[in-house]
């Protein structure tokens, strides 16, 4: 009983430390975005970056519809597509 009881209080520490830290790892930059990834227009990126057919896929991640991604473009020593990207929403809120 007692090792039950330890594991869930170490679980409960484990999860509140993680919310602890997350302001720790707040956006300097002001962009609503990850250290290492840039705001760009879902358009530019549509344009400039993305594969023929995944214009809707990428226009779908912009849940805020601030028209907004994070993009973090990989070097291209990764040989998948060129040019190989990460993109999500920021973090600005939904405006009504």
């Amino acid at each position: 009983m007692r090792t039950k009881n330890a594991i869930a209080i170490c679980a409960v520490l484990a999860a509140s430390s993680i919310g602890l830290a997350a302001p720790a790892s707040a956006d300097p930059s002001g962009t609503g975005c990850p250290e290492g990834f840039d705001l760009l227009p879902v358009k530019k990126i549509i344009k400039e970056y993305a594969a023929p057919g995944f214009d809707k896929a990428i226009k779908s991640e912009d849940r805020n519809e601030d028209g907004l991604l994070c993009i973090k473009i990989l070097p291209p020593a990764v040989d998948f597509y060129d040019p190989t990207f990460f993109y999500q929403d920021n973090d600005f809120p939904v405006t009504a």
